[in-house]
């Protein structure tokens, strides 16, 4: 990690932050809504499209979002980290971000419309795909929005993006109703992207840009990359194996609407795991705090973390089980009643997923991140694997079947054959003997809760 220097008084960090209660109030308050408002108008597209298109326009947004994933490689954990400890060099950062963002926008939508025709087998499919890859260009400058996150200045960013969500979602209800193609919502969700980002920097330059020099620095880029290898690997063969999923299912499939049925179920998944990266940004700042100052306490939190972490993904993977079969029907209607068992075998996959992003956040807050890459490795490769294996027979089942697997088995079966990882893992091992006390879990939650509330 990199050592954390003196704060110059026009930094930044100078200003007077708001309370971290504060930022996660915004930050999970903005969660919440478009997870709401996002699983409604899903399901409102859902209904309009029909199983058939909306698995081509799923199919279309996972290329797409695996281009956008593409042009961060990882690089956003550290960019994080290094706005946080050197906030007197934020221009310098966000400068380099920007150029690398924008070179790596260029070479990955340059390739995909090259390789559009190999990649899904319809017309169709491949428009959509042609006109939702260009999403990769606004997210090269998606530093403006960590820096506001890590500055503590979450409030105008959260009331930004949301403006702009907000407009969205009117823009959507009224291709619904109007009976809108699916082409129309892809050029929607590429005109939001690019307001989105054009809206962040315009925010960043209107509050801070006098305090910000901006610039270009190969240094920083030479030492990303350096210290980074493991990180762009992890993000090449995981973004690779779960944004191909939905293009596996519409091309291997032997029923169009197979698509269409775990799109639907991922509408809600999605939804669901990125509340663990939430968490993690919640918890982990404080963990780290206490292991400088308090490293008993610091184990005890790290354990609770892991604790919560596994408690959360088996409650809702139980929960989910009981109420699919209804719930499913109910939301999407009755031509997506196939996706119910789809949902829950996906939603099984949550007491390895919510653990291993713990884990994962952890060991790079310690600069231990190469540790990871042999499960993520594994998952990758498990489940592209047997998704080629089973999806030509049982389909968007065959899909959740592979997901499921591959994460159990690249978290705990990767770990207890790895003695390191064995070794570095205790706290994700010793979770399960907290399920026996999911109440001790909830109230020891609720008081660190309170404590990071009370010191702001």
């Amino acid at each position: 990690m990199t050592a954390t220097a003196p704060i110059a008084p026009s930094a930044p960090a100078a200003i007077e932050r708001p309370k971290a209660a504060h930022n996660v109030f915004w930050l999970v308050a903005e969660r919440g809504l478009k997870a709401v408002g996002g699983l409604g108008i899903g399901i409102l597209i859902a209904r309009h499209l029909g199983p058939e298109n909306y698995g081509r326009y799923g199919a279309a947004i996972g290329l797409a979002t695996l281009a956008k994933e593409a042009v961060m490689l990882g690089f956003d954990r550290m960019i994080r980290r290094d706005l946080a400890a050197r906030p007197q060099q934020a221009g310098a950062i966000i400068g380099t971000s920007i150029v690398l963002g924008l070179v790596l926008a260029l070479g990955v939508a340059l390739a995909l419309t090259a390789a559009v025709g190999h990649l899904v087998d319809d017309a169709l499919t491949q428009k959509l795909t042609l006109i939702v890859i260009w999403m990769a260009f606004p997210q090269a400058f998606f530093a403006c929005e960590i820096w506001f996150e890590s500055a503590g200045w979450t409030r105008p960013l959260v009331w930004t993006r949301n403006v702009v969500w907000l407009a969205s979602l009117a823009g959507r209800i009224t291709l619904v109703f109007s009976h809108a193609s699916v082409v129309a919502f892809a050029i929607l969700a590429l005109i939001e992207w690019i307001v989105t980002y054009a809206a962040v920097c315009g925010l960043l330059r209107r509050l801070h840009c006098h305090e910000l020099a901006f610039s270009f620095d190969f240094a920083q880029l030479r030492a990303w990359f350096s210290e980074g290898r493991p990180i762009i690997l992890m993000v090449v063969l995981n973004s690779t194996a779960e944004r191909l999923m939905v293009v596996l299912v519409h091309n291997l499939a032997r029923v169009e609407t197979e698509a269409g049925y775990l799109s639907a179920a991922l509408r809600i998944t999605d939804i669901w795991w990125s509340i663990s990266t939430i968490v993690a940004a919640v918890f982990l700042p404080r963990i780290v705090a206490l292991q400088r100052t308090d490293p008993d306490r610091c184990a005890r939190a790290v354990q609770l973390y892991a604790n919560a972490s596994l408690f959360v993904g088996v409650a809702a993977a139980v929960a989910v089980t009981l109420t699919a079969p209804f719930l499913i029907p109910w939301l999407f209607g009755a031509a997506y009643a196939p996706s119910a068992i789809v949902l829950v075998i996906v939603f099984w996959s949550g007491a390895a997923v919510f653990p291993a992003v713990a884990r994962a956040q952890f060991w790079v807050s310690r600069g231990q991140v190469a540790l990871e890459l042999p499960c993520v490795a594994t998952v990758a490769l498990v489940q592209l694997g047997l998704a080629v294996l089973l999806i030509p027979r049982f389909g968007a089942i065959g899909a959740a079947v592979a997901m499921t697997s591959a994460q159990w088995i690249g978290l705990y079966g990767v770990t207890l054959a790895l003695p390191r990882l064995r070794t570095a893992s205790q706290a994700q091992f010793a979770a399960f003997r907290s399920l026996l006390a999911p109440l001790e879990t909830a109230r020891a939650l609720a008081g660190f809760a309170r404590g990071m509330v009370r010191k702001g």
